[in-house]
């Protein structure tokens, strides 16, 4: 990643939430700055107490090179420090550099992460706020020895409010902050990771898994019970004839185009256990 404006960030419905950045960041209303990490911490698992550490000694890359440490960018710009942060888990538009500038979201770092036994998958309603037909927004399900990139912000109270807010669109029921109960949230800052492609999925007529082993983690675990994730909680996902409709296979249009309103829809809580 580049030094770039979060406007020229590529964004349109027909893709959304695509492209998602593959490296870690830092947004103002102007600018993305790539954050430059160092060493992975060791250990198989890391709470969020040394996480927040790693991520504020993160180097902040700015148009004329280094700019010192994140630590210090958030003192400087009256930000919220690290230590008053927390862990939200972002799947969908909220991970778009694009959508957070457009909600005025500015200050919080994003980094990437690895999901297990999880995958991104489309609600089954539509948000026609802002064109038409609308987009679909992205929420988990359960899948057995799948795995998959997406981002983790580290936003501040007022900032995890304001995103939910913009997802929940007036219906505050629509989306609730939740803790996982299943599946695994690994540090993965240099891994670069393929999701499974459909031919590795097994479909018994019941359920959906990925049999063949999954590459080995190369960062330790986030404990699930200090990660913050929205969960789309008014109906729940899509329902492709029994199976799901992962992201990975069905970007937004092309999902919105053969599937959508072909199937039905699987409750929330019959495809992933919260705490």
């Amino acid at each position: 990643m580049r030094v770039s404006s979060p406007r020229g960030w590529p964004y349109s419905a027909s893709s959304s939430p695509e492209p998602l950045p593959k490296s870690a960041w830092l947004q103002d209303l102007r600018l993305m700055f790539p954050l430059r990490e160092g060493s992975t911490p060791d250990g198989d698992e890391i709470s969020a107490a040394k996480l927040l550490p790693w991520i504020g000694s993160h180097t902040l890359i700015g148009e004329e090179g280094p700019m010192g440490d994140l630590d210090s960018w958030l003192e400087a710009n009256n930000s919220s420090p690290m230590e008053e942060r927390r862990l939200f888990l972002t799947v969908g538009e909220m991970g778009n550099p694009y959508r957070l500038a457009d909600i005025g979201i500015v200050g919080m770092p994003m980094i990437p992460v690895r999901i297990d036994g999880l995958c991104r998958t489309w609600i089954d309603t539509m948000d026609s706020r802002e064109v038409q037909p609308g987009i679909h927004h992205v929420t988990l399900a359960r899948t057995e020895g799948w795995w998959e990139r997406t981002l983790l912000a580290i936003p501040d109270i007022e900032q995890m409010r304001k995103m939910t807010d913009w997802l929940n669109a007036g219906s505050p029921t629509n989306w609730r902050w939740s803790k996982l109960a299943e599946g695994s949230i690994h540090i993965t800052p240099a891994e670069n990771l393929q999701a499974p492609t459909q031919d590795m999925l097994v479909w018994d007529g019941d359920f959906e898994r990925v049999e063949q082993s999954a590459p080995n983690p190369q960062g330790p675990a986030l404990n699930l019970s200090e990660v913050t994730v929205p969960l789309f909680t008014r109906q729940g996902i899509y329902d492709h004839r029994g199976r799901i409709a992962r992201c990975v296979h069905f970007p937004q249009r092309k999902f919105h185009n053969d599937l959508y309103r072909r199937g039905s829809s699987k409750p929330w809580n019959s495809v992933i256990s919260t705490q």
